[in-house]
């Protein structure tokens, strides 16, 4: 027993550490996007929506970092000595004000990074309805299971890893990370395709903007999905280590869309007419070749 909640402990020092330097990371991208956009060309619905979207982020994830913060500070400095010591006050107080309301912005800030994900992956399929139909039931799904499992967890001595609390938050994450694992498939396949479409088309450096390694890893959200099963693994089997992965989870629900926000300010982003675009471009490319080739034979015949 005592082990474990060593390992707890240890746990959530690990996680508020990594978390921090990504809050870090998260602020400056927030801050250099908002001034890329507000200087940029774009329409200025574009810009106001993506600037205000990036803001919004950033104080859920301040809110649930401060969350954190302060149940640390109250649980290892103010109230050490208490009876029980650090153990106790961690199983006592899961289910206070503070906790629940990080726990709030956590579940608002990936609501809305998966309504973006959606909308993105509607966007990179050319505004095709079909394809995002189950992604966006399994949406539906997680967003349900995110609020009941905050309402849950505001019960006085919820305990969000074990009980009710517990199976809506699996609920939840299986649900956020299966409609992502079906996403990121979606996005990567879309963005496979044009790049084999294009390579002979586009020069490398044009060809890598839209369909390189970062642009198929940050449009599809990769390294967020891989995160998410570790994080949906971690917390079936109720090991403390998923303290320090849901943590570190969760700046990444902030950290994936200020990646796409800054490849939108950055004009390197998709966009409705990107995929149409690069169909003709490859098309006149390939009429001008077979137009070379009818003239050289012409020529030597």
């Amino acid at each position: 027993m005592a082990s474990t909640e060593l390992a707890t402990e240890r746990a959530l020092y690990i996680g508020i550490a990594i978390s921090t330097v990504i809050y870090g990371g998260n602020l400056f991208l927030c801050a250099y996007s908002t001034y890329m956009l507000m200087t940029s060309s774009q329409p200025i619905q574009l810009r106001l929506f993506y600037t205000c979207f990036g803001g919004l982020l950033l104080l859920l994830l301040t809110i649930s970092s401060a969350s954190h913060a302060a149940f640390c500070e109250l649980m290892w400095i103010e109230r050490r000595n208490n009876p029980g010591g650090p153990p106790a006050f961690f199983a006592a107080n899961l289910a206070a004000w503070y906790n629940v309301f990080g726990t709030a912005a956590d579940c608002a800030s990936n609501i809305l990074t998966d309504g973006l994900l959606l909308y993105r992956c509607y966007i990179i399929w050319e505004s095709s309805l079909q394809v995002i139909v189950i992604p966006a039931m399994m949406y539906l799904g997680s967003s349900s299971m995110a609020v009941m499992m905050v309402i849950e967890s505001a019960m006085p001595m919820s305990d969000i890893w074990q009980g009710l609390a517990a199976q809506f938050g699996i609920s939840w994450v299986a649900l956020t990370v299966s409609f992502n694992i079906i996403v990121t498939a979606l996005i990567t396949f879309r963005l496979l395709f044009f790049h084999r479409r294009v390579r002979s088309a586009l020069a490398d450096e044009q060809r890598s903007v839209y369909t390189g390694t970062v642009a198929i890893l940050v449009e599809s959200t990769l390294p967020f999905t891989v995160l998410g099963i570790a994080y949906l693994a971690t917390y079936i089997q109720g090991v403390p280590s998923a303290t320090a992965v849901g943590m570190i989870w969760g700046t990444f629900v902030v950290l994936t869309p200020q990646l796409i926000i800054f490849r939108v300010a950055s004009g390197s982003a998709w966009s409705r007419d990107t995929g149409s675009k690069i169909a003709q471009t490859t098309t006149n490319f390939l009429r001008d070749l077979s137009s070379d080739s009818s003239r050289m034979t012409k020529m030597h015949p």
